[in-house]
């Protein structure tokens, strides 16, 4: 038996952390003395605690490792949560090398000239002529985006077809919430047994943004202040028409349609 600080030692795991996880029931002391309340552990416990160690390297949370621990003898059912958090760590993995982008593009930037220099858009009214689509409406998540354009595409190469032009996104919200997006994605299409839907024709304000998803905020300030001082009123839902794939370009040469509909006030 060793005494917890004699555990922590061979462990290399503090004392502070080895009461936290007994008080969460990850890993208990073998033996607790009455009188003085000295704990022990056994030699067993070395590679439990060794275990817990190296599931917090990975970056997994005290609750799921417990999880588990607790689930050591069933094998399965072990492998849907480490796959489960494998999903978690490309999410944070796929947030990092976004925030590096942005970085890096804001960094050459500030070579150029000062952020706060106002950029010029191209804004322009202009009649959208209604389009055929093979189209689908959804509350996701702003990162679901992607995913959703995909499952269309293979939707409609399962039925024998193809699209006809770059994907329309349509986003119905007013406001921004990233977490739960009214937003329907759409893919132009000529065969008529494709389509399920028509989108209207609309009059727009339109405008050109090329560079990275993370800077169409700029242009949606520009478009929006046009609208307003103008004597339009912008109506929904917005529309955005990528142009090129994110996968194989280049982020500052990303090129995105801005859409608004409008109508005169």
């Amino acid at each position: 038996m060793y005494t917890i600080g004699q555990f922590s030692k061979i462990c290399k795991v503090t004392v502070k952390a080895l009461r936290h996880y007994e008080k969460i029931g990850l890993i208990t002391p073998d033996k607790v003395e009455e009188s003085n309340k000295y704990r022990y552990y056994s030699k067993e416990q070395v590679s439990l605690i060794k275990k817990i160690s190296f599931l917090k390297e990975l970056g997994v949370p005290l609750k799921l490792v417990k999880q588990i621990i607790d689930k050591e003898t069933i094998p399965d059912e072990i492998k849907v949560l480490l796959e489960e958090h494998r999903k978690i760590l490309l999410e944070q993995l796929d947030l990092c090398n976004s925030r590096l982008v942005k970085l890096a593009w804001w960094e050459k930037t500030l070579e150029g000239k000062e952020l706060t220099e106002a950029k010029n858009y191209d804004i322009r009214i202009r009649g959208v002529a209604e389009t055929p689509v093979r189209s689908l409406r959804k509350h996701i998540k702003a990162k679901e985006i992607a995913p959703m354009i995909r499952s269309l595409l293979e939707e409609i190469n399962s039925l024998g077809g193809v699209h006809a032009g770059p994907p329309i996104m349509l986003f119905f919200d007013e406001d921004f919430n990233p977490e739960n997006m009214d937003m329907e994605a759409a893919l132009p299409v000529l065969d008529v047994n494709l389509s399920n839907k028509t989108l209207p024709a609309v009059l727009a304000a339109t405008c050109i943004y090329v560079g990275p998803y993370d800077g169409l905020e700029d242009a949606y300030e520009a478009v929006f202040a046009w609208i307003n001082q103008n004597g339009y009123r912008a109506e929904y839902p917005t529309r955005e028409i990528s142009y090129n794939d994110p996968q194989t370009t280049p982020p500052e040469q990303l090129v995105t349609e801005i859409i608004v509909p409008v109508t005169k006030v």
